[in-house]
C-alpha cells in the first residue's frame, strides 16, 4: 500500500509539474497557445518581405548614380531598409514585419489584430506563442503620412503639443528635424520589437549587407569606416536591453561612436524620405479625386452624407481636421468638394487625447511581470500596468529632450496621438480584420463611431459581456483627462454608418477610369 501510495503521489507530482509547463513561462505569462494558424501566417509575410526585399535589391543596378536620380536612390535605399531581416537581433524580422503596404503600412496578419493586437518581436519561437516571446506594448501604428507630422513642439497659447510620431509622441524630431526618420530608429533597439542592444549594431549589420555599396553610394564611404571590435557579432546577437552598467555594448572609440550614430541617422533618414515618397503617402484616395474634380460628382449621396457629419453634427473634424470649418449641428446644405480649402488635408490636429478607450486585456505585455529567459522583465507592474501615452514620454528623462515639459505630464495622461484617418480602411480583402486605437481594442470603422456617438450614453459592462460594443461599454482604461466632445452624440445608425461610408473614400489607390467603365 505505501508503494502505491508513493506511486500516486509521483503521478500527482507528475501531473502538477505538466500543468505549470502548460500554463506558465520563464517570463511569468499564462502560455496561451498562439491563435490558430499564427505560425502559418507568420511564413506567409515573411515570404512576401523576402519577395520584395529581393526586387529592391535586383533594382540596384539599373538606377543611375547622377543627381537627377539622387531622391530615387535615397527613397530605394530607405525602402530595401525596412524590408531587410538582418536589423533584427535574430535576423528574422524586418520593419515591414509589422507594417506591410496592402493594409496601411500596419499590422498585415488579422489573427494577430482580432487577438493580441500587438505583434511578436525578434525574440520568439516558431510559433511565436505570446508566453514564449516578447509581444510589443501597443498596436503598430501605420506610417502612411507620418513624414508630414512636424517636430513636437509645446505651444504655450493652446497648452497642447503638436506633432512628433509614435502613439506617445515620442519621436520629437527635436535631433534631426524629422519625427519620421527618429521614428524610424526606435524599433531596431526596442527590446520587444527588433531586439538589437545597440544602435551601432543596426550600422554592423548594414556594413554586412548586399546592399552596401549602394548605401555607400548615397551617403558617402565613411559610413562604415569603423574599427570594429572583436566581439562585435557576438555582442549584436544578444537581445536587448543592454546591461544596465554597459548601455553601449559595442564598445567603440569616441570618434567611431560618432560616426555610428552619423550613419545611424542617415538609415533613419532615408527610411523617411522612402515614407514621404508616393509609394507609402500618394494623396490618390477617392476624398483627393474629389478635390481635384469639384464640377464632377465623384462622391455618393451616403458619403457625402457622411462628410457633411464629420465636419458637422458627429464633431469629427474638430481634431481630424479636413481643411473645412466644422458646421453647425442644423447645417442642411449640400457640401461639395470644392468647399475644402486645402487640396491635400491629413485629417489630424497633430495633438493628442484621451478618447475613454477601455483596456484590452488581450495585449500579451500585460504579463509580462517576470523575468524571460534572457533575465528581462519587460512590465514589472504586469496587470496593474496603465498605458499613460503621453505623460510616460514625458516623466521620463531618457526620452524627453527637454526637461521643461516633465512638469505638464499630469495633463497628458493617457493621451495618445490624433493619428491621421487617411487609409484607416485600407485592407487586402474585405474580411481582414483591422484593429483600431492605440491597443486595438476596436476592430470596425463601425465600433469606432458608434463608441464615440455613445460612449456616455450606453451603460457600463465588463469585458465579454453580451452587448459590449453595441448596447454598453467597458469603463474607460483611465478616466482623467477624457476628451468631452464626444460621447453622446445623437447620430442614428444610419449616419453611424454615412460616416463609415465616407471614411472608406480615404483609402489610396483609388481608380477614376475603372469606376466609369463599371458603370
Amino acid at each position: 500500500m505505501a508503494r502505491i501510495a508513493s506511486l500516486v503521489i509521483c503521478a500527482l507530482m507528475l501531473a502538477l509539474f505538466v500543468i505549470s509547463q502548460s500554463f506558465s513561462s520563464p517570463n511569468g505569462a499564462p502560455r496561451n497557445p498562439a491563435p490558430a494558424g499564427l505560425e502559418e501566417e507568420i511564413k506567409r509575410v515573411e515570404a512576401e518581405i523576402d519577395k520584395i526585399f529581393a526586387e529592391i535589391l535586383a533594382q540596384l543596378p539599373s538606377i543611375p548614380n547622377d543627381v537627377g536620380s539622387r531622391m530615387k536612390r535615397m527613397q530605394t535605399l530607405g525602402k530595401l531598409m525596412l524590408y531587410d531581416k538582418q536589423l533584427s537581433v535574430n535576423k528574422n524580422q524586418a520593419c515591414a514585419f509589422c507594417h506591410m503596404p496592402d493594409v496601411d503600412f500596419t499590422g498585415p496578419i488579422s489573427i494577430l489584430n482580432m487577438t493580441t493586437v500587438s505583434y511578436p518581436g525578434s525574440v520568439r519561437n516558431a510559433s511565436a506563442d505570446p508566453a514564449q516571446s516578447r509581444y510589443g506594448r501597443r498596436k503598430p501604428q501605420s506610417y502612411t503620412y507620418a513624414p508630414y507630422f512636424p517636430p513636437l513642439q509645446y505651444n504655450q497659447a493652446q497648452e497642447d503639443f503638436y506633432g512628433g510620431n509614435f502613439w506617445d509622441m515620442r519621436a520629437t524630431g527635436v535631433f534631426l528635424q524629422n519625427p519620421a526618420a527618429e521614428q524610424a530608429q526606435g524599433p531596431p533597439v526596442d527590446p520587444n520589437e527588433m531586439g538589437l542592444p545597440d544602435t551601432a549594431c543596426v550600422v554592423r549589420r548594414l556594413s554586412q549587407s548586399p546592399y552596401r555599396q549602394f548605401f555607400e553610394a548615397v551617403w558617402g564611404r565613411q559610413a562604415f569606416a569603423i574599427k570594429w571590435p572583436s566581439d562585435v557579432d557576438q555582442v549584436c546577437s544578444k537581445p536587448a536591453p543592454p546591461p544596465a552598467d554597459d548601455p553601449l555594448p559595442v564598445h567603440l572609440s569616441q570618434e567611431d561612436r560618432g560616426r555610428s550614430n552619423a550613419t545611424y541617422d542617415q538609415f533613419a533618414l532615408a527610411i523617411a524620405a522612402y515614407e514621404a515618397g508616393p509609394e507609402v503617402s500618394p494623396f490618390s484616395s477617392k476624398f483627393d479625386y474629389a478635390l481635384a474634380n469639384p464640377d464632377q460628382r465623384i462622391l455618393s449621396a451616403d458619403e457625402l452624407a457622411g462628410w457633411d457629419l464629420f465636419r458637422g453634427k458627429a464633431k469629427c473634424n474638430t481634431c481630424h481636421l479636413d481643411g473645412t470649418e466644422s458646421l453647425a449641428d442644423k447645417a442642411t446644405r449640400r457640401i461639395t468638394p470644392g468647399d475644402v480649402g486645402s487640396k491635400a488635408p491629413l485629417f489630424t490636429d497633430f495633438t493628442s487625447s484621451n478618447l475613454g478607450v477601455p483596456r484590452n486585456p488581450a495585449i500579451p505585455y500585460f504579463n509580462y511581470n517576470k523575468p524571460d529567459r534572457y533575465g528581462y522583465t519587460a512590465n514589472p507592474a504586469g496587470s496593474a500596468y496603465v498605458d499613460k501615452g503621453v505623460a510616460d514620454f514625458l516623466r521620463d528623462p531618457q526620452l524627453n529632450p527637454n526637461s521643461d515639459w516633465a512638469r505638464l505630464a499630469p495633463r497628458f495622461d493617457s493621451r495618445f496621438q490624433v493619428s491621421t484617418l487617411r487609409n484607416v480602411d485600407k485592407r487586402p480583402r474585405p474580411d481582414f480584420v483591422k484593429a483600431y486605437m492605440h491597443n486595438g481594442y476596436f476592430k470596425s470603422l463601425k465600433e469606432i463611431v458608434h463608441f464615440y456617438n455613445t460612449r456616455d450614453k450606453l451603460p457600463r459592462c465588463q469585458h465579454g459581456a453580451p452587448g459590449e460594443t453595441t448596447t454598453c461599454w467597458p469603463a474607460p482604461e483611465f478616466p482623467q483627462n477624457m476628451d468631452t466632445t464626444i460621447g453622446s452624440l445623437g447620430l442614428i445608425d444610419e449616419q453611424e454608418d454615412q460616416i463609415v461610408a465616407f471614411l472608406k473614400t480615404l483609402t489610396d489607390g483609388y481608380k477614376p477610369q475603372q469606376a466609369r467603365e463599371r458603370k
